[in-house]
């Protein structure tokens, strides 16, 4: 027998597979449907926790559905650019005053007369002449007529404001045509406030009285009111009233008139028609400016004090004026200009007995 030589091979285990690495991985966030219409108004609501996080879902349902154009840019928003966004200004600034002047428009104004002095004259007749029946041969009726001479003084009223040169130049709108124009307007607002108290003042007491028991007024009252008055006007001077002064208080006792029927007894007017029954006046809506009064222009002025009632013929009362207009000076130092706006006015009641006031009680 032969021995077998050959040598013997090894046999190896075969290799382990490779296995791939497990990484760490971020939690994932929960992922929530797009918040309807509704919820995100209740959210707003709400607010808090609430809001950021249904606004949270919100974007992320944006940027999970964006397009891949939109991934890919750059977000450039409003609050990247706050420098390039300019806070615009939107005028004329709003005008909360109405710059009107109720009396003094009604009656209208006189040219002041020129010269010096602080005060001018304004004649008026405190006597007239006579006439009568003449018995033949017998002396005619005579007596001197006398002319008063009033002294009227003249009051100024003037407004100022300092304006920096850096307000004038730098605003927009310009601030110096806003102050200017209120300034202005402060003017009109005073002149028309010493028209309305030397117009109260100098007016005659009538005796009359208006009669106005808690909310409810009485028409019967206010004829009878009205009528005294004006039948003080004409018996002394031959002439009838034309105009009505009050306050806005009794301008509102005038709109709640109404008669046993729960009628307003000033109509309301309606383009051409005049809506009301047994009307003695008629309204234009809630606007005081189309209203008159038996006949009589009611003019209805703030400046009035409460419960001011006035009959009056527009010619008993007189007013004069002379606007100067604005004044300016630079004032180099603290770099800016000094303006004011000023004007002379004056009042006159050449016969008061033309100027009934009615007592409200």
């Amino acid at each position: 027998m032969s021995e077998n030589t050959t040598p013997e091979v090894a046999v190896e285990a075969p290799a382990a597979a490779p296995t791939a690495p497990v990484w760490a991985a971020a939690k994932t966030e929960r992922q929530f449907p797009l918040p309807t219409p509704g919820e995100y108004m209740a959210a707003i609501h709400i607010g808090g926790d609430t809001w950021r996080n249904v606004n949270a879902a919100y974007k992320q349902h944006q940027a999970k559905n964006q397009t891949a154009i939109q991934a890919a840019l750059a977000q450039d928003l409003t609050t990247d650019t706050p420098g390039l966004l300019p806070t615009p200004v939107l005028g004329p600034v709003f005008e909360d005053l109405n710059f009107v002047r109720p009396v003094v428009s009604a009656l209208g104004t006189r040219a002041m007369p020129n010269g010096n002095g602080k005060a001018f004259i304004r004649p008026t007749i405190t006597q007239h002449t006579t006439a009568a029946t003449q018995t033949e041969g017998a002396a005619v009726s005579s007596q001197k007529m006398t002319i008063a001479s009033n002294t009227v003084t003249r009051t100024t009223v003037a407004g100022g404001v300092f304006l920096s040169q850096q307000d004038i130049d730098f605003t927009d709108p310009g601030a110096l045509e806003s102050i200017l124009r209120d300034l202005a307007g402060q003017y009109m607002i005073k002149t028309d406030d010493v028209a309305a108290d030397a117009l109260k003042t100098a007016a005659t007491v009538s005796g009359a009285t208006w009669t106005v028991t808690g909310n409810q007024t009485d028409p019967s009252t206010l004829m009878t009111a009205l009528y005294g008055a004006a039948v003080n006007i004409q018996s002394a001077t031959n002439f009838v009233p034309t105009h009505i002064f009050c306050s806005s208080n009794v301008w509102e006792l005038f709109g709640r008139q109404l008669d046993a029927d729960k009628r307003p007894v000033f109509g309301y007017t309606s383009g051409a028609s005049l809506i009301g029954v047994n009307t003695i006046g008629s309204s234009n809506q809630l606007s005081y400016l189309g209203t008159n009064v038996m006949g009589l222009q009611l003019v209805v002025d703030n400046n009035f004090a409460s419960n001011t009632l006035i009959v009056a013929r527009a010619a008993g009362f007189e007013c004069y004026e002379n606007v100067r207009g604005i004044m300016s000076v630079e004032d180099p130092e603290l770099l800016g200009r000094n303006f004011t706006y000023y004007g002379y006015f004056a009042t006159f009641a050449p016969d008061p007995t033309m100027l009934q006031s009615i007592a409200i009680a």
